[in-house]
């Protein structure tokens, strides 16, 4: 879904610590083969520079994007707070996510 992104732009990853938090606008998203997690979803960010930022998504994210209705073209902001433990002992990413409804009303 990166066909409507602008040929000049370079897509950098986003490799958040604690306490991070990145905007933008969706742009679209995908999936990519990684060695260490087979595959991954992403969804693609366009900030107020216009820098395109992929962000990996975990289940949390991918069920509240979802939960939202998000699509293209709306303004998501995302924090990352760092990684927290299960009580069985697993860890994982802890994030919130907040959707402006830019292309669709809620």
């Amino acid at each position: 879904m990166t066909e409507n992104l602008p040929a000049t732009n370079q897509i950098t990853y986003w490799h958040p610590s604690a306490g991070e938090t990145i905007a933008g606008v969706i742009q679209g998203g995908g999936t990519y083969k990684n060695s260490l997690y087979d595959e991954q979803k992403t969804m693609l960010l366009q900030d107020d520079t216009g820098s395109v930022v992929s962000v990996a998504l975990n289940r949390y994210l991918i069920h509240s994007l979802k939960q939202n209705n998000a699509a293209p073209g709306d303004l998501v902001t995302v924090t990352f707070h760092g990684k927290e433990q299960k009580n069985n002992g697993r860890s994982f990413n802890r994030y919130t996510l907040l959707v402006d409804n830019i292309t669709s009303p809620v």
